[in-house]
């Protein structure tokens, strides 16, 4: 369908997330640090213009709070005392403060009311001045989140082995990330981001049946903060999560990413859910995109885009995840041409 009007990257997403006509289809490319010097230096263009460059149409906004790293360097933590390795791209946690502990009651939680926490978030959204679609980085929502204070096999223990435990755990973390979802809200932003990987590669990592006692109703509650504002929901959640996609629709899911080629098929998503959903990403971060040629990379931006948005619309087209230094330059630069010549179908 022709569209006449040149829409802005912010009405754009904003039309393909409802299914509405758009004069093209937007596209997103997150990066890492590393990937992200590369193709600064192979463009000859300083880090500041990178994304605009990628054409990205989202402006995602984080918390702001002081950088704390080991002596050596080695491991950050992030804003609720988690530790991250800094020896790799990927997000590999080395300390979970609540390893040893179900002290719920002593754990130092983090104030989601600190005054200066969406800082750096409100001077984006100035400075963007809506141009582009704004959402809060809720990533490592809920089961993540749990995990990651816990561990992850010692939590996937206690969903089983103490589950009044694990819903307490959730329960405090949800009444955090939702002081923080309605401080967002207040702030402007057009919708809302949450990541929490409930699948593996074959299958979920745990069962539909505990992920509706212990996760639905709370994931239910922070996707109410902006449905009920009329704003839209986008999920990130990696793997198979077939056995959940309704669930997620009922409770107001309006876009799922990343789509991953390998484990979901995209037919079968634009076929059972595609009048319900809007989808967000789609091309192969896992295989394509780090081991294909360039032509296999355009072959694959048509195959997602035919097979995903086969009236025009309903699609961010973007890798399946952010990209690693492991993906070649020339493959970035045939996946940004391959949006382009792949804008009207």
């Amino acid at each position: 369908m022709a569209f006449q009007t040149t829409l802005t990257p912010r009405e754009r997403v904003r039309r393909a997330l409802a299914r509405e006509p758009v004069d093209r289809l937007p596209t997103q490319v997150n990066v890492t640090a590393a990937l992200g010097q590369r193709l600064c230096n192979a463009w000859g263009i300083p880090p500041e213009a990178l994304a605009a460059r990628l054409d990205n149409h989202l402006l995602r906004l984080e918390l702001t709070f002081p950088s704390r790293k080991s002596p050596d360097g080695r491991v950050v933590y992030d804003w609720w005392g988690v530790g991250w390795s800094t020896e790799t791209e990927g997000y590999w946690p080395v300390y979970s403060p609540l390893a040893e502990s179900k002290d719920l009651d002593r754990y130092p939680w983090p104030d989601p009311n600190d005054p200066h926490l969406l800082d750096e978030a409100a001077r984006a959204l100035a400075s963007d001045a809506g141009e582009h679609f704004s959402l809060p980085n809720f990533g490592f929502c809920l089961f993540e989140r749990a995990w990651a204070l816990r561990g992850f096999e010692r939590f996937l223990l206690d969903l089983v082995d103490d589950p009044a435990f694990a819903e307490e755990l959730l329960e405090r973390i949800a009444e955090i990330q939702l002081v923080l979802a309605r401080r967002f809200l207040a702030l402007g932003v057009d919708g809302g981001y949450f990541g929490d990987d409930y699948g593996g590669q074959n299958g979920p990592l745990f069962s539909p049946r505990l992920w509706r006692k212990l996760i639905q109703p709370r994931l239910a509650r922070l996707f109410a903060v902006f449905r009920e504002a009329g704003r839209p929901v986008i999920l990130h959640s990696d793997g198979d999560i077939a056995p959940i996609l309704p669930d997620l629709v009922e409770i107001g899911l309006s876009a799922l990413n990343p789509v991953q080629p390998e484990v979901l098929d995209h037919v079968w998503l634009q076929e059972t859910f595609g009048h319900r959903l809007a989808f967000y990403g789609g091309i192969s971060s896992q295989s394509v995109l780090p081991q294909g040629t360039p032509d296999q990379v355009r072959a694959a931006v048509y195959a997602c885009r035919t097979s995903l948005a086969p009236e025009g619309t309903g699609l961010i087209l973007a890798p399946s995840h952010r990209l690693t230094s492991d993906v070649p330059v020339a493959n970035v630069e045939a996946l940004l041409a391959a949006f382009r010549e792949g804008a009207e179908i």
